[in-house]
């Protein structure tokens, strides 16, 4: 069982915060996973790691393919697999 909730759009206990921000990241990533299913816990801070990770993903010098290779050598690095 998870520690920390899933929050679901459909779920009446939702916030209308939290709502926005789950239709927020659906629409522009065509899903919601579930690791922002659980950032959407605190829709605030959500919004605002969701900005900063488009920020460093997209509005930087490197090229797509370059930014690519640095994400995954970082998560070669950090032996991170997920």
């Amino acid at each position: 069982m998870a520690r920390i909730p899933i929050v679901r759009e459909d779920d009446p206990g939702t916030s209308s915060e939290a709502r926005e921000y789950l239709k927020r990241v659906e629409t522009g990533h065509g899903e919601v996973f579930n690791a922002l299913r659980l950032l959407a816990n605190h829709p605030q801070q959500a919004n605002a790691l969701t900005d900063f990770v488009r920020s460093v993903r997209y509005r930087n010098s490197l090229t797509p393919t370059l930014t690519e290779l640095a994400y995954t050598t970082a998560s070669v690095v950090n032996r991170c697999y997920y």
